[in-house]
């Protein structure tokens, strides 16, 4: 697949800059072009989310770039995704002051519909096994970013200085508990009043997870 990548780049007459450039800017992929020559050195393996962006950019189809086909414009249904999704950033750790880490190269998919009404997402890679069975290593979970969390959910929550934590947010009568889902870590309640100071905050509740296979 990398020879075929900088096969199809080289033809393109795009440099491993321009390849890196494009992804930023039509589909935010925040990537380098060190991560493109990874993939070509096949030192790294893209993600299919990232397959179907430098398919889009090339003009190929994704079975042609994975090696599935020799015909480079074979109808790939996969490529019908741009016309409905967008390209979100995957983080390995969340914090708000420092704006965690985005995994390079790393992205998905999710249908433009989402976006309706001003509405925002994000990605958060899964890192160990403590939070099994519900997720497990290198899962990652799709967050709508808000503070609101209707109903008991799962959510993402950040406490002063520290990284955000998965966690299920319970309602209470006067506050909300807080559990996070790695058990080593205490079980926490905050009333209303808490929870509006500037400390603790909610960063957003989780939608969806992808498995990887």
């Amino acid at each position: 697949m990398g020879e075929r990548l900088k096969s199809v780049r080289k033809s393109a007459g795009l440099s491993l800059q321009d390849v890196a450039d494009r992804l930023n800017r039509d589909f935010g992929a925040n990537i380098n072009k060190g991560m493109i020559s990874k993939y070509e050195n096949g030192i790294h393996e893209p993600s299919a989310a990232m397959i179907f962006c430098l398919s889009n950019i090339f003009g190929v189809s994704a079975d042609y770039l994975t090696c599935r086909t020799d015909a480079q414009n074979e109808h790939d249904l996969s490529s019908e995704l741009y016309d409905t999704g967008h390209i979100i950033n995957i983080y390995s750790r969340y914090n708000r002051f420092d704006g965690g880490n985005t995994e390079k190269g790393a992205v998905e998919i999710i249908p433009s519909s989402w976006l309706t009404g001003g509405h925002e997402f994000f990605g958060l890679r899964i890192r160990g096994s403590e939070f099994a069975p519900r997720y497990y290593e290198g899962d990652v979970v799709i967050f709508e970013r808000k503070s609101k969390i209707p109903g008991d959910r799962v959510g993402l929550v950040s406490i002063g200085t520290g990284d955000a934590f998965l966690c299920y947010i319970v309602r209470k009568r006067n506050g909300k508990a807080i559990i996070p889902l790695d058990r080593r870590m205490k079980e926490m309640f905050f009333t209303t009043e808490q929870l509006e100071a500037d400390d603790i905050h909610i960063i957003g509740v989780a939608v969806q997870v992808r498995r990887m296979e």
